[in-house]
């Protein structure tokens, strides 16, 4: 697939093209979040067959694929920010769509690992271009509306995702469960390349964008002296901590807390899930635009609030002994706790000029992912193992609870965002 530079043109699209490029991209999102989440339905049969302990499946489900993730996602960004984001989105959809179905043909843990950051390698390259694509095509005062909707995309592909991955454990083994997740995304990416447009570079802004980004250490330099950015980043570090934590060990907790069968909590985790994740990112993003429109400082302090009231309905979820309560808070607390991500994102692609938008989502990716994503399940599955020989299949329920305490942290670390906020808002418009 060529990624070569398209002629740069201003020219504003017209609302249904704008639309239907950002439901391309909500496609993408949602196959990506599928055949991430998959996984987490998978936990104990693959654990079973490949005799893993709860460390290990934490190391797969994190920080292996995290490592991967992060150190891809960096040149890959300055490719978005070089060449067709379109074809680049599409090469990732290919690359993950294989490496999924190649997790199906694993027979060791090394195998399945080897796979899996390959799913990671392809994954790396999705998120950077379609948030640079989103700043492109929606303007700041709508900009957080349209990544809470492309974050809302991602929220249905987790509960399709456990719901899917859920009821087809019950027909088939957790290989075949790859195999079919994998299959659809190689149609998915030629269809992409095929009839997706590439979006103007600056368009939201009425503007050209330069036709070839800034030199990477002077990329790197300008958004170190960004103060706001540097909060952003440690921002998505703490939340994303929490909200992987919690999301990726669901699952395991109602089915040895609760005694639950895969098809059941895959079901019900599903429609937990997909609702209050995309009320969270929707709402959130929606919030965020219509404040800020006013007071630009309310970006982070939605996000800071989420993490705040997520603590809560948190623990109430997973202190309470009827498992149908028990989902309900999960739904509201995944809600909150996941309304960190559109207001970021906006405010990353706020800051920074449209050649640097791939690089800068991609180093947000880098802490957010590497801490979160890596570290945030491995924190569970470490104290998982640590707290059972005395609390048993309760450890998880404990672990789970010590997690929580991390929205503290995040909130915290939001609000102070807007300490510099105003001012870098200023630098980086001149």
């Amino acid at each position: 697939m060529s990624l070569g530079v398209p002629a740069p043109a201003t020219t504003a699209w017209p609302p249904a093209k704008r639309m239907a490029v950002l439901l391309a991209l909500c496609l993408v999102a949602a196959i990506n979040l599928i055949d991430r989440q998959l996984i987490t339905i998978l936990l104990e049969p693959i654990k079973r067959d490949l005799g893993a302990s709860d460390t290990m499946m934490g190391l797969l489900t994190g920080l292996s694929f995290a490592l991967v993730y992060v150190t891809a996602a960096l040149p890959i960004a300055r490719w978005s920010d070089r060449g067709v984001r379109r074809n680049l989105i599409a090469a990732s959809v290919f690359v993950w769509g294989t490496m999924t179905m190649l997790c199906g043909l694993a027979h060791s843990y090394v195998q399945l690992a080897a796979a899996r950051m390959g799913v990671a390698l392809g994954e790396a390259g999705s998120n950077p271009a379609s948030h640079s694509t989103i700043a492109d095509l929606y303007p700041l005062g709508r900009r957080g509306a349209a990544l809470g909707m492309f974050n809302a995309a991602a929220s249905i592909g987790i509960g399709v995702g456990l719901f899917f991955g859920g009821w087809l454990n019950t027909h088939f083994n957790w290989r075949t469960v790859f195999i079919i997740a994998g299959a659809p995304c190689l149609i998915i990416a030629l269809v992409i390349r095929i009839a997706m447009p590439e979006a103007p570079r600056g368009m939201s802004e009425s503007r050209a964008a330069s036709h070839q980004p800034p030199p990477l250490l002077e990329t790197l330099a300008w958004l170190a002296k960004l103060r706001t950015f540097r909060y952003l980043a440690l921002s998505a570090m703490t939340c994303a901590f929490v909200n992987y934590g919690l999301q990726i060990w669901a699952a395991t907790f109602f089915i040895r807390v609760h005694g639950m069968s895969a098809k059941e909590v895959g079901m019900k985790l599903g429609i937990a899930s997909a609702v209050g994740l995309f009320i969270g990112t929707i709402g959130s993003g929606t919030l965020a635009d219509r404040f800020g429109r006013l007071d630009i400082r309310w970006y982070m302090r939605v996000t800071a609030a989420g993490m705040l009231l997520a603590m809560p309905f948190g623990l109430l979820a997973l202190m309470n002994s009827t498992a149908n309560a028990s989902f309900v808070y999960y739904c509201v607390a995944v809600g909150f706790v996941s309304s960190w991500a559109s207001p970021i994102h906006a405010m990353t692609q706020t800051i920074t000029a449209a050649r640097m938008r791939g690089m800068a989502s991609a180093i947000i990716g880098f802490c957010l992912n590497l801490v979160g994503y890596g570290l945030g399940p491995l924190f569970v599955g470490v104290l998982n193992d640590h707290l059972r020989p005395t609390l048993g299949v309760e450890s998880v329920r404990y672990s789970l609870m010590i997690l929580l305490s991390g929205c503290l942290i995040a909130a915290w670390v939001s609000f102070s965002a807007n300490r510099t906020i105003v001012l870098d808002m200023i630098h980086s418009t001149h």
